[in-house]
């Protein structure tokens, strides 16, 4: 498609909105070659990051049907790359749009209809997975302003999620236990999960009737009684695919919706830079930017992200490693022996600040095996700006799978430095580590049961006010004969008696 991006030049003619898109090979009176019954439009380069182009991703007939969009159907003047406002070069797209056409206005959103998009009963309530993110959140409120649903969170947002609510004049959507109980025996769809890991407590799988998301359906998925509605796709966000769904649907969006759905496509993408990242999310940037009349788009990716990394430099380890977590149950080759794998994700935009608390990271991802019977965990560092990762290992085995995985090596700060790029959990890191298991690769260090159940009766508990954990606070007094514990000795191995023997 080329490094472009559309920018309205002239407003279309309301009379020409009323007649409806046109046939494609229809021309303007003037003769200029445009569509008649669609938005003017030239080619411009953007100033963010770098266009994705995941083979295999996009149809062609979608891929040749957004050029003739962006282009009007006329060759773009050469215009010369501006630098990105995050440094080197950048071509990604964004629309800077006017006037209050919608889906009469183009022949993109006269071609993308049909019956793809599931239709979710009126009344249900729409929920994102735990530990909400943006994409979860936004998605939940503008999927229940398209079926005419409920919106719910599981648990609190974050502080880009809460930038982007404030930003787009948007009410904070009530915990799933409040709605659920206001609204008896409402139906319930699933966004931005599928994984019974994921899903809110209190969520009742029989109540369950849809499922809208963009994650492949791994081990953990969950099992309903009855068939259900469901609109699984391998886009960049559940947003991406809820705006594909108002166009489809011809349905009313109004500006705040169109705001929320562009934010979440923003962030699960990394403002399209995340090798997840398709056609459809770009086509579908372009139109939410228009619909909630966001000039700049690079401006709304800078604040988020800013908003994003402001959260981390108060919270705890014990947050820090939880607070955007996934498990995965894989196995090892040889044996068949079932494995527990967790792999968490911090996005920052200042890595140093994660970096400096390593140690006490480490002890975290220590304590999460015990508590959750983990034999791997991860915590992976992604700086959204350089577009680089880092990953903190516990304990040796997850080095030596890293190491193979990636093929890196361990740093002097005893971390793992992955190539530039490699950000997304869903396709470098999970995939890569499976990869190696399926060689048939093996933990070095099983410990009995009986081991790991005293160990984890000697952590110290997690404190929590007004429902928000304050870290843990002093150790359970088992032991020594003072009946202190080391936190630090108990979770980082065996004893010296333990080696003697």
């Amino acid at each position: 498609m080329g490094a472009t991006c559309a920018k309205e030049i002239a407003p279309l003619d309301p009379a020409l909105a009323a007649a409806g898109p046109q046939q494609d090979d229809e021309v303007s009176p003037g003769g200029s070659g445009s569509v008649a019954g669609s938005i003017r439009c030239e080619e411009e380069k953007s100033a963010l990051s770098k266009d994705v182009h995941p083979g295999g991703r996009q149809s062609d007939e979608i891929h040749n049907l957004y050029d003739n969009f962006c282009s009007g159907g006329q060759p773009a003047p050469a215009q010369e790359k501006r630098r990105s406002i995050f440094g080197g070069r950048s071509s990604r797209r964004s629309f800077v749009a006017e006037g209050e056409v919608l889906y009469a206005s183009s022949k993109l959103t006269s071609r993308l209809t049909g019956p793809w998009s599931v239709v979710i009963p009126k009344g249900t309530v729409f929920i994102g997975h735990k530990i909400p993110d943006t994409d979860a959140i936004c998605s939940a409120i503008a999927a229940s302003e398209l079926f005419k649903g409920y919106p719910a969170k599981a648990g609190k947002l974050n502080t880009e999620t809460e930038y982007v609510l404030q930003r787009f004049g948007v009410a904070e959507p009530d915990l799933f236990e409040d709605v659920s109980r206001s609204r008896g025996d409402s139906s319930i769809c699933l966004v931005d999960h599928n994984q019974m890991s994921q899903v809110s407590d209190g969520v009742d799988l029989k109540k369950v009737i849809g499922v809208i998301d963009h994650h492949a359906f791994q081990s953990g998925t969950i099992c309903t009684p009855f068939p259900i509605y469901t609109d699984i796709r391998p886009w960049g966000s559940a947003c991406t695919i809820i705006a594909h769904a108002y166009i489809q649907h011809r349905h009313p969006l109004s500006k705040s919706s169109a705001g929320l759905m562009l934010a979440g496509i923003i962030s699960d993408t990394l403002s399209l830079c995340s090798p997840t990242t398709t056609e459809f999310d770009h086509m579908m940037v372009t139109f939410l930017s228009y619909a909630a009349g966001v000039s700049d788009v690079d401006e709304l990716a800078r604040e988020m992200f800013k908003a994003k990394s402001k959260q981390l430099e108060t919270m705890n380890a014990y947050s820090l490693v939880r607070g955007d977590i996934k498990k995965f149950v894989t196995e090892e080759a040889r044996t068949r022996t079932k494995l527990k794998m967790a792999i968490g994700v911090v996005e920052c935009t200042n890595p140093v600040v994660v970096m400096n608390r390593k140690d006490e990271l480490q002890d975290e991802l220590r304590a999460f095996k015990l508590e959750e019977d983990a034999d791997i965990a991860y915590l992976i560092v992604v700086d959204i700006v350089a577009l680089l990762s880092e990953i903190i290992c516990p304990d040796e085995d997850e080095v030596d799978l890293a190491c193979q995985a990636f093929g890196g090596t361990v740093g002097e700060n005893g971390t793992i430095k992955l190539e530039k790029g490699r950000v997304s959990r869903k396709l470098d890191f999970m995939p890569n580590l499976v990869k190696v298991l399926e060689k048939g690769w093996q933990k070095k260090k099983v410990e009995a049961p009986e081991t790991r159940r005293i160990k984890r009766q000697s952590l110290a508990q997690v404190v929590y006010e007004n429902g928000q954990s304050l870290g843990r606070g002093p150790g359970v007094p088992l032991g020594d004969e003072d009946g202190v514990i080391d936190e630090r000795e108990i979770l980082g191995g065996e004893t010296d008696e333990d080696d003697e023997m």
